[in-house]
């Protein structure tokens, strides 16, 4: 009952191993009765005997062994993808029908997590060319489930990360959709910030929903908020997520195709992505920024997709809450025509942009229908009717939302202004006080980078549901998430000599 991979694998005993000639982490070909699978092959002394193999939990899900048999183990030769991964790590292009093979063993696990390191590594140090890159996304789309909704064009947005907070999408998706638009809005759990959209979506309803669920609430109401892991949408690049996250790589190239490969087998149309710029942010430079912006429109042009890019600035959070329930109250605020105003002006900026994009609006207007939408209550009404299509409590409100029952402020030591706000730090503190798991936990920020402030003024509160979980954020606030710098440093007085 060892859970380990999501892939076969066995287990066997070196002596039998060295006598079939396979090593560790090769491959065997099982038969079991009527079964019959190809798995890789893992080394023990101790754990099976000679003349034995032991199935991992992925496999004895599959397997009915409630009764003594007998397996039959004979060498079997790597998928041919291996070699393909090897001619990419050789820097070689690949051709489609090498990057489809690759992707369809990815979706049918017969490649091993060091199999897809390798195919990552070989990504990130030799790159794709464009033609890669579009091969990868139809090779993606091509092997997972794609949504057919019927009202169309669809809309889409996404931000590719980086900047605490910024719960744009929830406010978005109402926005568009009480103005009739169609967006069907796939988002992902937090890796390592604070809170992702569907964590923050979750308190407020269900998120979970099978293919033909989603185009049923999105044929309804026009639009929704549900988590992508619940539908296989591009299955294979939610695996190569899993082994990209350890080793802590992002090519731009899987990146690209991350994203597009999602937005194709939603059918979106019109998206727009927010690319924001910061030093701690994915993107730490404009022109890096620019140029990612311009692969982002050139692949969607292939793919028959209208891209435009929002290059925004991400040196602070957005929005006052950072976790999972300070990030929902945010976002019911805002819907309900109060603060965060970042929050509720970046929103209507992009929703603005896509009701250009759409031809509701005529260039630069876009935003009035946006802020419109809020103001008159049409907004806040399409997400209650969102929550309640997805299972929730559409009554609810921002103070409804419990926080964590332990909590500790910290004040500022000095008078001055605001000069930064440590993004990446904002996170490991929201992290440590228990965020994303504990959906009271995370940061309330009470100050805003520019902001004049005086000595011991509150800066921010931190939330948790255990007491530890608070001395642990203290522990990492050792460096602060905020910089504060006197406005005036000295005053110099002297006699004036006649």
């Amino acid at each position: 009952d060892i859970e380990a991979t999501d892939y076969p694998l066995v287990l066997m005993h070196k002596d039998d191993a060295k006598f079939l000639g396979v090593r560790k982490l090769g491959r065997v070909n099982v038969k079991l009765g009527e079964e019959e699978f190809v798995a890789v092959v893992d080394l023990t002394e101790k754990v099976v005997s000679k003349g034995e193999i032991g199935l991992y939990e992925y496999l004895c899900k599959k397997i009915d062994l409630s009764c003594s048999i007998n397996a039959e183990v004979t060498l079997a030769p790597p998928p041919d993808s291996v070699h393909f991964i090897k001619k990419k790590l050789d820097g070689n292009s690949l051709a489609r029908e090498e990057i489809h093979d690759i992707i369809q063993d990815t979706v049918e696990n017969r490649l091993s997590d060091v199999e897809l390191s390798a195919f990552v590594s070989a990504i990130y140090t030799r790159g794709l060319s464009n033609e890669e890159v579009i091969n990868l996304i139809n090779s993606m789309v091509n092997t997972g489930q794609t949504l057919n909704i019927k009202r169309k064009p669809i809309y889409d947005k996404h931000c590719i990360g980086g900047v605490p907070g910024n719960r744009t999408t929830m406010v978005i998706v109402p926005i568009l959709g009480a103005a009739g638009l169609t967006i069907p809005k796939t988002s992902s759990r937090a890796i390592s910030s604070a809170a992702g959209t569907t964590d923050t979506m979750e308190l407020l309803c269900d998120v979970s929903f099978h293919k033909e669920e989603i185009e049923r609430i999105v044929d309804k109401i026009g639009c929704c908020i549900v988590w992508g892991g619940g539908v296989d949408l591009a299955i294979a690049d939610d695996k190569l997520i899993k082994i990209r996250n350890p080793l802590g790589l992002d090519p731009q190239s899987l990146l690209l195709a991350s994203i597009l490969a999602k937005k194709k087998a939603s059918g979106s149309e019109k998206v727009i992505i927010d690319i924001p710029v910061g030093k701690n942010a994915k993107i730490k430079d404009e022109n890096l920024a620019k140029k990612l912006a311009r692969d982002f429109i050139t692949l969607g042009e292939r793919l028959e997709m209208e891209i435009k890019c929002m290059i925004t600035y991400g040196g602070k959070p957005i929005g006052r809450g950072i976790g999972p329930s300070l990030e929902a109250i945010d976002v019911l605020n805002v819907l309900g025509g109060k603060g965060p105003q970042d929050l509720r002006d970046k929103s209507c900026e992009m929703a603005g942009l896509l009701f250009e994009m759409g031809g509701k609006a005529q260039r630069g207007r876009g935003i009035e229908i946006a802020e419109k939408m809020i103001d008159s209550g049409k907004a806040l009404s399409k997400f209650r009717e969102i929550i309640e299509e997805q299972g929730g409590n559409p009554k609810i409100r921002p103070e409804d939302i419990p926080v964590g029952s332990y909590k500790h402020t910290v004040k500022s030591e000095l008078e001055g202004r605001i000069d930064f706000m440590d993004t990446r730090m904002i996170n490991m503190i929201a992290r440590a006080c228990g965020a994303p798991d504990d959906k009271g936990a995370g940061i309330l920020f009470h100050v805003e980078k520019g902001e004049k402030i005086s000595k011991g003024q509150d800066l921010f509160t931190l939330y948790s549901d255990k007491e530890k979980k608070i001395d642990n954020a203290l522990q990492v606030l050792d460096g602060t998430p905020i910089g504060v710098e006197k406005v005036i440093y000295d005053i110099v007085e002297g006699e004036l000599s006649l």
